[in-house]
Formats: C-alpha cells, sequence, structure tokens
C-alpha cells in the first residue's frame, strides 16, 4: 500500500516562501480515521493566519490545507460508511497542502462523482461557510435585502448565489474591477473604495438589509455592516481579514477588532438586532450533523450543477507559496485552489 505523502510545510512563521516541500511515511489510519488520496485543496485566509502564528489554537511548524476533496484509500478500525475508493470532502483546518493523509472520518461528507475536483474543493469550507451563514443563521426571506462584502470572492460568490436562488436581493460590496462579477450574480455592486456602502446599501434596499456578511471585522463591522442593517436585521461576522495587509499582520487592525468588538445591548435590542458570529470548526466539531448535512447539501448542489463555485486560479501543489501570495496581494476574484492530483 502507499504510504508516503508530499506535502508543503511551514516550518516557521514568516512570509509565503517558507512554504517548503516536506516527504513523510504515513502510519496506517487509526482507529476513526481514513488515508485520503487529495485531489484539490482550497487556499483559504485561515492557512495565512497559520503560516504567520496567528492562528488561535494552532502552532508551527505545521502543513496550511483548510479543506480538501480526495478519495479513501484505507480505513481505519471503527469506521462504517466509507468504503475504498469513495470520494470525500472535508473540513480539516490544517494538513491538506498534501498529496494524502489520514483524516477523521466524523470530518467527511461524500463527494460527487464526475464532478469538478477545483469547483468542489471550493464549496467546501467556502460553501458550508456560506450555506450555514445565509440559510442556519440569517435565514433572510425571498425579496428581502442581504449585504455581502468581499462579494466577488470565495464566500462572497457563493453567498450571492445562495441568495440569487433563494430569491432574496443582494448588494454586493467588492472593487470597481469587480463589479461585472459582482452583477453576474444578479446583485447590486457597491464600490468600496470611493463609496459609502452603508448609506449606498440603505438607499438600494429602501432602509437598511437583514443580514450583513462581513469577512473584514473590527471598526468596519460596526461602522459599515451594523450601520447597513434596518431594524431586525443581523450582522454576520465570519473573518479578520483587516489583521493581515500584503501578507504582514497588521498590529493595529489586531487592536481595533478588539477595541471596536463593542455593541449596546440596549441599542441592539432597541431595534430588535443581531449580532452572530461563525467559524467553521466549532460548527463542524459542536454541530456535527449540522456540518456532514450542509456540507453534503453544498456539494450536490455543485455536482448537480445547481451552483457554481467561482475559480478564481488553480495552481499545482508545489506553487502553493504562489498560490497564498495571489490570495494576500487580493488581485484574484473567486477560490484560489491548489490540484495534488
Amino acid at each position: 500500500m502507499i504510504d508516503d505523502a508530499f506535502e508543503m510545510h511551514a516550518p516557521r512563521k514568516g512570509a509565503a516562501t517558507v512554504l517548503a516541500p516536506l516527504e513523510r511515511r504515513l502510519p496506517p489510519p487509526g482507529p476513526g480515521e481514513v488515508r485520503v488520496a487529495i485531489e484539490a485543496a482550497g487556499v483559504a485566509y485561515a492557512d495565512i493566519m497559520l503560516r504567520q502564528g496567528v492562528y488561535a489554537g494552532e502552532s508551527l511548524p505545521a502543513t496550511p490545507g483548510y479543506d480538501f476533496v480526495g478519495r479513501v484509500e484505507a480505513v481505519g478500525p471503527g469506521v462504517v460508511g466509507l468504503p475504498v475508493g469513495q470520494r470525500v470532502a472535508g473540513v480539516t483546518v490544517t494538513g491538506s497542502y498534501a498529496t494524502r493523509r489520514n483524516v477523521d472520518a466524523r470530518w467527511l461528507a461524500h463527494a460527487p462523482e464526475g464532478a469538478d475536483a477545483a469547483k468542489l474543493v471550493a464549496a467546501v469550507l467556502n460553501g458550508v461557510t456560506a450555506w450555514q451563514m445565509f440559510h442556519r443563521i440569517a435565514n433572510p426571506a425571498p425579496g428581502e435585502w442581504v449585504l455581502v462584502h468581499g462579494a466577488a470572492g470565495g464566500v462572497g460568490s457563493l453567498l450571492l448565489d445562495l441568495a440569487r436562488l433563494a430569491g432574496v436581493k443582494a448588494v454586493g460590496s467588492a472593487s470597481a474591477a469587480k463589479a461585472d462579477v459582482v452583477r453576474s450574480y444578479g446583485a447590486e455592486p457597491v464600490d468600496y473604495r470611493i463609496e459609502d456602502v452603508a448609506a449606498r446599501t440603505r438607499a438600494l434596499s429602501g432602509g437598511g438589509v437583514v443580514a450583513a456578511f462581513d469577512h473584514l471585522g473590527g471598526k468596519h463591522f460596526r461602522k459599515v455592516s451594523m450601520a447597513a442593517l434596518r431594524p431586525g436585521g443581523t450582522g454576520v461576522l465570519y473573518g479578520a481579514y483587516d489583521m493581515t495587509r500584503d501578507g504582514k499582520v497588521n498590529p493595529l487592525a489586531i487592536a481595533d477588532l478588539l477595541i471596536n468588538a463593542r455593541f449596546s445591548s440596549l441599542a441592539l435590542f432597541g431595534k430588535g438586532q443581531g449580532v452572530a458570529t461563525y467559524s467553521a470548526q466549532p460548527w463542524r466539531d459542536g454541530r456535527p450533523l449540522a456540518y456532514r448535512e450542509d456540507l453534503a447539501q453544498v456539494l450536490k448542489l455543485v455536482g448537480d450543477g445547481v451552483l457554481s463555485p467561482l475559480i478564481g486560479a488553480t495552481f499545482a501543489l508545489r506553487d502553493a507559496a504562489q498560490a497564498q501570495r495571489a490570495l494576500e496581494s487580493r488581485s484574484v476574484a473567486g477560490k484560489i485552489v491548489l490540484l495534488a492530483a
């Protein structure tokens, strides 16, 4: 049985250039584990935070890789329902910049055959994040309005697609260069560089949105996302993208995130508004049934051609550093994918 793995590893914190090839022998899958041959892995903002040594709960050295699509090669004791040869996908947090790995079977969902690996992996972390924020947290009704920041990105474009499928109207905040991407999903683009996003959103939606999805954090969440809400709306925070700029940790943004993460409960109560946060790992571990159900649903929609994740660029696994630099530069619309197979 093949048990060698090739990985792109981060031995220490630093710029993307610290990522280096690593070859190692895998042990047999343990109880509750399966070995998978990886076809494709997603490139996530969390991978960059890991490499920079600022991802909570993880330390270096480590191999990045928050999600993957692949195929079961071997099954450990106690695993049922995942036979050898089964195509699978899952959120792993780390370790998936690799050709193969052992993974906890509880994190896996069946992936459809015949679907493009890059499109499938673009809907694993990003897809389950968008689906759970949209349907389980915000749950807007047809005809209502939502605001999506980073609307041409991996999660943002999927949120726009989910809104379109649900008959929900959307405002997409993005640079002018990506406005056509936003329009292609039926959303109204707003150029965050030159426009007052909150004011423009309130005008377009006739008084505010029922949900604002924010991956930036800090004062942006309070001054833009919450300011764009109508009474009864919910601000959904799912990241802190401003913590890094140009591949470097931004200490001012970290301080801003902490200082400005305060809301008056009385003021929120008076408007009937809510603040919700989302992170895929706690949902995966704390609500595993919902996680697997939602991931399987998203992957099926991709396989059926109903949901079409936006692929910004694909790179070979060995070019992981280049892929991370592309994400850091914010120059790519859509999901960046590493092809391992």
